[in-house]
This record gives structure tokens, C-alpha cells and sequence, in this order.
């Protein structure tokens, strides 16, 4: 009978540790959240004051800016690759060079773009190779004067990451921008990006990123995004409301403290001196984009130079979104994968005095709740599982508290998008505002466990050492507006 009693009250025990535990981590996220909409709004507005006194025309007629390149890997994109150049060859910027970086595709990439660009073959053999990347063919420039800032590198595959540092080699600019082929960049960005550069005298910038935003079903003429709609699926309507609020809301906040952790590798800009430093992007991550901006920061520390990591909070690069539940899960366990794979690489930093604010806040942010918040969430339906069929769980005190952590989501994610529909011009039509808010609100229930099992797909793959690669992200491309001139000149033949 003792033993009974004490098993009774041993996993009575363990029930309310389990619960205090669970309500602790998320009261502290709930703290964090709160402390993040106070944070994004200050820096929001700090931000729009000082695009006042420097704007764009000034920067424009300035003859001491710094000069891009822009450095774009591409592998078997020749379903898109062309309108696609077309966009990044439309920037609104005196001095800069766009380098894409054809990845040993196998389709018919390379050649559309020596079709279309009317590309010349030159040797390779002069470029140096600061950070080792597999071998370059060729190198290929326009004959057409309009098209003289257009260089592709033809080079066989590398990856990803091997890709941008191959560009990273050939470019000779002071600041470099890593995008995706893929992505329809705003005409006037690089004139944005490179702001922060010109304004800040104390810290060397070390990353600048700007806003990443879906395009589905959105119009797109010569390269140029001409009709911005949200896309008609759900799952990517619902990715519009998770950018908004991750990059306003998370991004944006970290930015105000200077503790950003992540730049989103479909636009950033950085000093090509210091990325070559550090030696490029790390070929051996898929999450290549926040271990750079990690190794980036630890580099600083070390050479206790004081630096800033900026985020610009208007949406600059249009990017397509997983248009199904089973492309959201490949993304979201690559995701994953690549968050294991650096948090692992550079665990030494973890409660680490000798990095100041990135060794005792930053990082251990990312550790307990960027991380482990999956894990935490999947072992919480576990225990709420075993602990009903215990018949533990007191029914009326646990709905209630779904209710008022769904409506808490809710909340933050209502604030995200007036507070993005206030400060931009990209959503105004009230239909698109009730559609926001729809997705906002079916979003803990039909989108938030395909990411919760998308990570733990992640999780699990890393743990038991199951090798992959980036996986098969399929993708439909753009909605593509023909031409006016070139109608008529199909009409005149």
C-alpha cells in the first residue's frame, strides 16, 4: 500500500513539474513576443526617420558609394532563369556588376542565357581562388553594350554555398549581395541596402538584409513585379503572415539591440573583405546563410572591432513560397537540418563570456527557442496524450488555456500585419486584409503542425545520421505578363 502511495504521489510529481515547466517556457516567449512589438515599432520608426534626411536621389547623384556585385548561384533553373536575370539586371544602382553562377546545372540553363544575353566564352584561368571552390569552366560576357554588367560563371557543381563563394572570388567590389536566382528583387533595393553603409559611423556594417516577401500569383512583366496579389493556396497565403511577423516582428526587434543572428540568404549584403576573412560560406551546412552571419559576428568579436548587423524592414526581394503542404515540409526540414547543423558547429558559444552579448543572449535565444521550440511542442502533446489516458488533465482548465494561447497567437499576429499595412503600401484592399487575418487565425491549426513536423522530420534525419541533400524544392514560377512591345512585334512579325 506504501509503495502505491508513493507511486501515486511520485507522478503527481511529475505531472505538475511537467506542467510548471511548459507554462514557464511559454510565459518567457510570451515575454519575449511582447518585447519584440515594443522593439520592431522603435526601430520601424527610427528607421523611416532616417530615410529622410538620406534618400535615394542622393544617393543616386553621390560619387563616392560604394560599388555591388551581386552574386547569384543557379542550379537547373531554365524554367525561370531568364525573366529572372531580367529583374536583377534591372537595378536601380550606377555601379554594380551582377555575377550569376551557373552550378553545374543539368538542364538548359546556361544556354538561354547565351541565347538571350548573347554571352561570349572567356578563360576562367585568371580568377584567385581565396576561398577554395570546385573547378570553373568558363566564364561568359554579353556582346551587347546594354548587358555589359551581366558576367556568368559556368562551374561544375559545388552546391549552394560553394556557388556564392566562386562569386565571391571573381567579384571585385567593396560590398557584395547573395540572392537567388529564383527571387524578383525591387528595383530600387541596392540603393536601400547600401544606406546603412553611408549612415553609420561608429561600427563597421557587417550584413545588411532586407525584407523577404511571397509572390505567388502575383504579376510579373520584364523582370519587374507589376501586380502584387496574395497567392490563391492557402499554404503560401499563410506564409505571407509567417514572413510578415518573423521579419517585422523577430528581425526587426533583434536589429534595434544589435542582436540579429540571421540573414536571410535570398538578399544580403555584406563587405566582401570580411566574408573572404572568415573563408565564405560553409559547403558542409544547408542553413549556409545563418552560419555565415554567426562565424561573421564571432570574427568581429575576436578582433573586438564594434560592428552592426542591420535589418531593413520593407519587404525588397519577392520570393515564390512552398506552394503544397509536401514542398512546406521539404523547406521546412532542410530548415531544420541546417539550424541542427550550426547550432551543433558552434555550441562553444553557449553561455561564453569571451563574445559578450552573443555568447550570454543572442545565442542562447536561438538554443532554447529557436531550436528547441519544436521539440518542446512535440513533447507537450506527448505528455498531454499520456497524461489523458491517466486521466491527469483537468479538461475545463486545459481548453481554456488553449484558448487563450491560440488567441494570444492571434493577437501577435493581428498586431504584425496592421503594423504592416500602417508602415508599407503592399496590402491595402480590405479583401487582402481579411484574407491575412483569416490565415492568421487558421494558422496553429492546418499550417503550424506541417512546421512542427517539417522540423522534427529535420531533427530526426540529424540525430540518426541520415544523409540528404537540400531535397527537390519544386516550384511553379511566376505568373509572367507578356511585354506590350513584344506583342506588337509578334503581331508585325
Amino acid at each position: 500500500m506504501w509503495n502505491s502511495a508513493e507511486s501515486f504521489f511520485g507522478s503527481y510529481f511529475i505531472y505538475w513539474i511537467s506542467v510548471f515547466l511548459f507554462l514557464s517556457y511559454g510565459a518567457s516567449l510570451l515575454t519575449l513576443y511582447l518585447l519584440g512589438i515594443l522593439l520592431a515599432r522603435r526601430s520601424i520608426k527610427r528607421t523611416k526617420q532616417r530615410s529622410i534626411f538620406l534618400q535615394s536621389d542622393d544617393i543616386v547623384s553621390a560619387t563616392d558609394i560604394p560599388s555591388v556585385t551581386i552574386i547569384a548561384p543557379a542550379y537547373n533553373e531554365g524554367k525561370t532563369i531568364v525573366e529572372n536575370v531580367r529583374s536583377l539586371l534591372s537595378m536601380q544602382y550606377p555601379y554594380y556588376e551582377l555575377l550569376l553562377v551557373n552550378d553545374g546545372s543539368k538542364d538548359d540553363s546556361l544556354q538561354l542565357l547565351i541565347d538571350e544575353f548573347q554571352l561570349e566564352k572567356h578563360d576562367a584561368s585568371f580568377i584567385t581562388q581565396p576561398i577554395p571552390t570546385a573547378s570553373v569552366n568558363h566564364i561568359y560576357r554579353s556582346k551587347l553594350k546594354k548587358f555589359t554588367h551581366l558576367t556568368v560563371i559556368d562551374k561544375n557543381n559545388g552546391g549552394k554555398a560553394d556557388a556564392i563563394n566562386a562569386g565571391v572570388n571573381f567579384a571585385n567590389t567593396e560590398l557584395v549581395i547573395f540572392t537567388d536566382v529564383d527571387c524578383i528583387i525591387e528595383q530600387d533595393a541596392i540603393l536601400k541596402m547600401v544606406r546603412p553603409y553611408l549612415e553609420e559611423d561608429d561600427k563597421e556594417i557587417i550584413a545588411c538584409g532586407g525584407g523577404i516577401g511571397i509572390a505567388n500569383d502575383s504579376e510579373i512583366r520584364n523582370g519587374i513585379l507589376t501586380e502584387l496579389k496574395l497567392p490563391n493556396n492557402l499554404i503560401p497565403l499563410t506564409q505571407v503572415v509567417e514572413y510578415i511577423r518573423a521579419f517585422l516582428l523577430g528581425r526587426m526587434a533583434w536589429s534595434e539591440i544589435n542582436g540579429l543572428m540571421l540573414v536571410s540568404g535570398a538578399f544580403g549584403m555584406y563587405p566582401r573583405k570580411r566574408v573572404i576573412e572568415v573563408g565564405g560560406f560553409n559547403p558542409n551546412t544547408v542553413g549556409e546563410d545563418l552560419e555565415l552571419c554567426i562565424r561573421l559576428r564571432m570574427h568581429m568579436e575576436e578582433k573586438k572591432i564594434p560592428y552592426k548587423v542591420v535589418y531593413l524592414p520593407e519587404t525588397l526581394c519577392w520570393t515564390e513560397g512552398p506552394p503544397d503542404v509536401k514542398v512546406l515540409t521539404l523547406q521546412r526540414d532542410r530548415w531544420a537540418r541546417g539550424l541542427w547543423e550550426t547550432i551543433s558547429l558552434h555550441r562553444h558559444l553557449l553561455f561564453n563570456s569571451k563574445y559578450r552579448q552573443m555568447g550570454w543572449l543572442y545565442y542562447p535565444y536561438w538554443v532554447i527557442f529557436e531550436f528547441s521550440a519544436p521539440i518542446v511542442e512535440t513533447i507537450g502533446v506527448l505528455c498531454l496524450i499520456a497524461f489523458s489516458l491517466l486521466g491527469w488533465v483537468n479538461w475545463p482548465n486545459a481548453i481554456l488555456l488553449f484558448l487563450a494561447a491560440y488567441l494570444v497567437g492571434c493577437l501577435f499576429s493581428t498586431i504584425a500585419i496592421f503594423m504592416y499595412v500602417k508602415s508599407f503600401n503592399h496590402y491595402q484592399k480590405p479583401k487582402q486584409i481579411v484574407l491575412l487575418l483569416l490565415a492568421a487565425y487558421l494558422e496553429p491549426f492546418l499550417y503550424h503542425p506541417v512546421l512542427v513536423f517539417g522540423q522534427m522530420k529535420g531533427y530526426y534525419k540529424k540525430f540518426f545520421d541520415i544523409k540528404t541533400g537540400w531535397g527537390k524544392m519544386t516550384r511553379k514560377g511566376f505568373k509572367v505578363a507578356e511585354d506590350v512591345t513584344q506583342q506588337m512585334r509578334s503581331k508585325t512579325g
